[in-house]
């Protein structure tokens, strides 16, 4: 099941997705709509509450009760936010696809290379994507977003992917000379806007297999990333096990699993994110995530 986060009258509420998040004739059905109320029980319309309570059990709920067509609307009459809106914490992971740390002439790290990125950095489809005047390059990075949706505390690589609920399309946009000068990843990685999520989620049973999909990006309509899941130095299940051994993952959490090759700074000129252009990252089967770019204050302004 694809869901979506949307707002209307004001108010965000989670929706079902029927269709793939591009065509004219997609729809959205309203989980707050009273004809669904029964299906949800007592859980709030809202994404994190379906996770918290239990998003396979939700489905189940959901296809029993069926789809209400007094609550379907049409999605280009709707806003959509990301996905999960509000994650409880993003976990970045760099240098983690092979292709990648070969056209750098980079050894693979040891074990995953962690960073954090903040809650305010999440957008949903469409939303602009500010670059600071004065930020100097700022690069894209196509990922996978993973979802957790149980806790999990010290679990083993063979259990891991137990642990994971949702999939989706992660942009991690990263102030690349910032962090450069920085020596570190915090503040290059977590200006506002900076991690495009979306359009929709997709439920773990309909990725057949998260670690066989094409990663793609493209700005204003040239391809700049063309890459597989296939190539990650440490999968999903890794990543989730590892992460798991540092601190209890709770449902809610995003993991962005990490780029191909082709980031902007290792173009020829560099591909340095501009205003005015579209960037769109699509992940095979996880819908197509587009944001415009513009430019706003300095950072100290």
């Amino acid at each position: 099941m694809k869901f979506v986060s949307f707002r209307t009258k004001g108010f965000v509420r989670a929706g079902v997705l029927l269709g793939n998040g591009d065509g004219a004739d997609d729809q959205v059905v309203d989980l707050a709509h009273p004809a669904m109320r029964a299906a949800l029980r007592d859980t709030q319309p809202q994404m994190l509450a379906l996770i918290d309570a239990g998003l396979d059990e939700a489905i189940a709920q959901i296809t029993a009760h069926g789809l209400a067509k007094e609550a379907t609307l049409p999605l280009n009459a709707v806003a959509l936010m990301a996905p999960l809106p509000k994650p409880r914490r993003i976990f970045g992971i760099a240098h983690n696809y092979r292709d990648a740390l070969a056209e750098r002439g980079m050894a693979p790290p040891d074990k995953p290379v962690l960073f954090m990125k903040a809650q305010h950095t999440i957008v949903g489809c469409g939303q602009p994507i500010v670059l600071p005047k004065g930020i100097g390059g700022v690069t894209y990075e196509a990922e996978l977003a993973t979802v957790i949706g149980t806790r999990a505390e010290k679990v083993s690589k063979e259990r891991a992917l137990d642990h994971v609920v949702a999939y989706g399309c992660f942009n991690d946009i990263s102030a690349s000379e910032i962090i450069k000068t920085d020596g570190h990843f915090n503040r290059g990685k977590n200006f506002a806007t900076f991690g495009p999520f979306g359009p929709f989620l997709t439920s773990r049973d309909e990725v057949k297999d998260p670690h066989a999909l094409t990663v793609t990006l493209k700005v204003d309509g040239r391809m700049l990333q063309s890459g597989s899941t296939r190539n990650m130095l440490f999968d999903v299940a890794d990543l989730v096990a590892y992460l798991s051994t540092l601190q209890v993952l709770e449902p809610g959490d995003i993991i962005a699993t990490g780029t191909p090759a082709g980031v902007a700074g290792l173009h020829k000129p560099p591909a340095w994110l501009q205003p005015g252009s579209t960037v769109e990252v699509e992940v095979e089967g996880l819908g197509r995530l587009h944001n415009p770019i513009i430019e706003g204050p300095a950072p100290d302004a």
